[in-house]
């Protein structure tokens, strides 16, 4: 079995805490997963499609509208405050400082940069969010609309290179970055963010066994209580793991559903 955390691998330092926390669970469980190396310029795609994948981050829009039988192990509690305790996160809309954007709107007539196309927090959430502003008198809210720009670190670069004036990045994962390498955010201000959403949970492909399926999701809804692992969850941003459910990740083809209606099938 593999498995890969790139979804919020989003500093060095982010890599090394995942794999620290899953080694030890793969190996407290005598469960042969080997980590391996899945980064862009490969598509999230393949790695969700691997056959022999096993407790990966999957988005929770590409995990609703698959056909796959995807097997769902256990969704993360974030640690800060704003989580509430919850298993959720949202897209954050973020502007450079200097453009003195303090609102959603005021980055309307810019360029806006959107990160993949099967990407719930890098485009559809967003998407949806925006079909709010957009009318009849103004179908399109933004000067140029540039994408794709692969990722969550691709996006943020285009920001701080000027090639776009506002983005939408996964909370969760700029929530690491800032935790982690604060500086990579440095003149970065968060002017809107969107609704909550059920935040991108742990998957084993259809092949896996069950049993092991079962074995990883018991256990990981009781690490928070086990001695040593508190500084394991810590780096991570973490505060526990609970069961999924599923049900609740059909709000992200909802999404789609609201923005199409719409007539905001594509940001612009």
């Amino acid at each position: 079995m593999i498995t890969s955390f790139r979804m919020y691998e989003a500093v060095p330092s982010a890599a090394a805490a995942w794999r620290a926390l899953f080694g030890r669970v793969f190996e407290e469980l005598d469960l042969d997963i080997r980590i391996i190396e899945h980064r862009f310029p490969q598509p999230i795609d393949a790695l969700w499609a691997e056959p022999e994948l096993c407790c990966a981050f999957m988005c929770g829009w590409p995990f609703a509208r698959s056909t796959a039988g995807m097997q769902a192990i256990a969704t993360p509690v974030p640690s800060p405050p704003r989580y509430a305790g919850l298993a959720r996160y949202c897209s954050d809309f973020v502007a450079r400082t200097e453009s003195g954007f303090e609102r959603l709107e005021d980055a309307f007539g810019y360029r806006f940069g959107w990160m993949a196309e099967n990407s719930n927090s890098g485009f559809n959430a967003p998407r949806a969010h925006l079909a709010g502003f957009a009318n009849a008198g103004r179908p399109a809210l933004f000067a140029q609309s540039v994408g794709p720009l692969g990722n969550p670190a691709r996006t943020l670069e285009a920001l701080h290179a000027r090639s776009v004036d506002v983005v939408a990045v996964d909370g969760f994962y700029l929530d690491l970055v800032r935790h982690l390498d604060p500086g990579r955010l440095e003149n970065l201000a968060v002017v809107a963010s969107t609704p909550w959403m059920p935040i991108p949970l742990l998957v084993a492909a259809p092949a896996i066994d069950p049993t092991v399926v079962a074995r990883l999701r018991d256990y990981l809804l009781q690490v928070h209580d086990m001695p040593g692992y508190a500084a394991l969850l810590e780096p991570v941003l973490l505060s526990r793991f609970t069961a999924p459910d599923v049900v609740l990740y059909q709000v992200t083809e909802g999404l789609r559903e609201r923005a199409e209606r719409a007539g905001y099938a594509a940001i612009r």
